[in-house]
């Protein structure tokens, strides 16, 4: 939320979430911020082909608020890539909602949906072995997770007064 402040949290509009109407707002981070860094774990064809791609990018945010509880209801990042290499695309959103836990409601992440276009380094051969790396073809990867069964974690105690432990 500290980017907020520094990329002009804005209003957007009204939508329909999961618990009815959601206030929606946006900021968008520049490059010349540096707030985000975005990086595959491997590799850039340079070298050895073990460099890892990193880089600070441009991002935006949306965020969809409950109105009447002020509590945040989705949260999407979208990083803005230009002519990029390796990577295409890197998206990120998380949808919250009420949740009942041990007789009471909470608000708890209900879905995540992450979308990465990326191209991996591949190692071309010849009779003799590795000739060079190059990238491959891009691959898009999806990572689609819903969160449910919640259950409420808890423990009793009592204070037991006058208990002297015993030594060993």
């Amino acid at each position: 939320m500290v980017d907020a402040e520094n990329g002009g949290l804005t209003w957007d509009r009204w939508e329909l979430g999961v618990t009815g109407r959601a206030a929606v707002f946006r900021f968008i981070i520049p490059t010349d911020k540096f707030s985000y860094t975005l990086g595959l774990y491997c590799c850039l064809p340079d070298a050895d082909g073990r460099e890892a791609f990193r880089r600070y990018v441009e991002y935006h945010v949306v965020i969809a608020v409950d109105p009447q509880s002020g509590a945040i209801m989705r949260l999407q990042l979208q990083v803005d890539l230009k002519s990029t290499t390796p990577l295409s695309r890197s998206d990120i959103m998380l949808e919250y909602g009420p949740v009942e836990i041990g007789g009471q409601t909470y608000v708890c992440p209900l879905r995540s949906v992450s979308i990465v276009r990326a191209r991996l380094v591949r190692f071309l051969m010849d009779s003799d072995g590795p000739a060079f790396m190059s990238f491959g073809p891009y691959v898009t990867m999806l990572n689609d997770i819903s969160f449910d069964r919640y259950r409420m974690f808890q423990a009793e105690s009592h204070m037991l007064p006058d208990f002297t432990p015993v030594e060993k």
